[in-house]
């Protein structure tokens, strides 16, 4: 369901997330957002062009589980950065909107599905819906600087 490991001091959190997005998945990021804890940034990916699709219609369990992954995400007291490696629908993109960044290399980015507008990467950046478009190939290793470059310095 998601994969965890961690790189350059922070915690990729890779979703391996079904379509549509379930309730199994939200309960399994909140834990692991519960597991990192408050001392490791966080980059939020996906799989196989997903970042996260939307719950389907009528999914009233996950969407009973995405406010409060929605507030852990964005209560983490240093960055979160979704890396969008592919379509972020829906709730998928609600997930990446909880980040304090949104790199994009790929995919449709619909906040408003199903009749909502599309944005390729380079026009959700436009948009405002993410902040950089790099190519496929650097997006974890931007996602991870930006990450360092905005964590807050201890001293």
């Amino acid at each position: 369901m998601l994969d965890l490991h961690y790189e350059s001091g922070a915690v990729v959190v890779r979703l391996r997330a079904p379509r549509p997005l379930s309730a199994e998945l939200l309960d399994a990021l909140a834990a692991a957002i519960t597991y990192i804890g408050p001392g490791h940034p966080i980059v939020l990916t996906g799989v196989d062009g997903v970042f996260a699709a939307d719950v389907a219609p009528g999914g009233r369990a996950a969407l009973d589980r995405l406010p409060p992954v929605l507030e852990a995400l964005r209560a983490h007291p240093l960055p979160v950065v979704a890396a969008l490696n592919g379509d972020a629908i829906g709730a998928g993109y609600r997930l990446a909107a909880a980040a304090d960044a949104r790199i994009i290399s790929g995919g449709v980015v619909q906040p408003a599905p199903p009749r909502g507008v599309r944005y390729d990467p380079l026009a959700a950046v436009a948009a405002g819906l993410a902040e950089v478009h790099c190519a496929p190939e650097d997006l974890i290793g931007t996602a991870l600087r930006h990450a360092r470059a905005h964590a807050p310095v201890a001293g």
